[in-house]
């Protein structure tokens, strides 16, 4: 199953992220449901790998991290188009992302070890915008957004369905933060 460990996002921020997706001129907009704060993604994994992962984190007494947005901002090194609100690296963001990232390891996933750059995904396309279009994108980008920071209480398991509309992604655990 095709499965990834993300910050669930608090309503306000969601519905301010809304807002500024609305105003973004290209790319198809990722749904509402969809809106999360990736920690590791997990890619094809058996059930194994997943059962010992849910007993780690179950365990596991993680703390709460902060989450705050600064600015919008797109993967210039992706062929794809991909706009996303970029998240600040807060040193709780980033202790709770080493942790999850240890844990899937340790259980079995096998991890690209690349930075974390924690941001929210708004608008995805199947390549980079070219000429008016990028000059349109790249204006929106640069205005400043106000989208209300959070503390993270809860780390999601989530198993992502993908289909003719795109992805849908569904809660099979939730692990609380203290």
């Amino acid at each position: 199953m095709r499965a990834f460990l993300a910050l669930p996002l608090a309503e306000p921020a969601i519905e301010a992220l809304l807002s500024v997706q609305s105003t973004l001129p290209t790319g198809r907009p990722v749904p509402e449901d969809n809106l999360h704060l990736t920690l590791a993604y997990l890619g094809e994994t058996s059930g194994d790998v997943l059962e010992t992962l849910h007993d780690l984190l179950d365990a596991a007494r993680l703390p709460a991290a902060e989450v705050s947005f600064d600015g919008l901002d797109t993967f210039a090194e992706m062929e794809r188009g991909l706009t996303f609100a970029s998240v600040a690296s807060s040193e709780s963001l980033v202790a709770l992302q080493a942790k999850v990232a240890q844990f899937a390891r340790q259980a079995g996933a096998d991890l690209p070890r690349r930075r974390f750059r924690p941001h929210v995904t708004l608008t995805r396309a199947n390549r980079q915008p070219k000429g008016p279009a990028r000059d349109r994108l790249a204006a929106a980008i640069s205005q400043r957004i106000e989208v209300p920071g959070f503390t993270a209480l809860s780390v999601n398991l989530y198993e992502s369905h993908l289909g003719p509309t795109g992805a849908r992604h569904e809660v099979l655990a939730s692990y609380p933060l203290s």
